[in-house]
């Protein structure tokens, strides 16, 4: 396995909260497809899971609200995979789905204002 810097499970952390938010509601569904259940799916797997979150936060670059917040968003995340409502469809128009991208909302404002100083 190779090893990644605390510096890029950041940007992969970054990376994978900015692929999921209700941006994507004004996307087509090749990119609802392709950032939600491809991309956002394997980083919510890799880069949200509770060890990296704990070096995220031992490291500074998170808060440990940040990394509530993040945890939620993987388990509803993971949550909806086994229901009926893993289809672009349901991104637009279920309420599942919209709990999920609403927190990914606040998560990347979250980080925002963290690294910049102002949370």
């Amino acid at each position: 396995m190779e090893y990644i810097s605390i510096e890029e499970l950041y940007e992969l952390y970054v990376d994978t909260i900015k692929r999921c938010g209700t941006y994507l509601l004004d996307s087509d569904d090749l990119v609802i497809g392709y950032n939600i259940f491809e991309e956002f799916d394997i980083g919510a797997i890799s880069f949200l899971n509770t060890d990296n979150l704990k070096k995220l936060i031992e490291d500074g670059l998170i808060s440990y609200e940040i990394m509530l917040k993040s945890s939620t968003l993987r388990s509803k995340f993971l949550a909806i995979q086994q229901g009926d409502e893993w289809k672009i469809n349901a991104v637009r128009h279920s309420s599942h789905w919209k709990e999920i991208l609403e927190l990914a909302d606040e998560i990347n404002s979250m980080v925002v204002r963290y690294t910049n100083g102002t949370l």
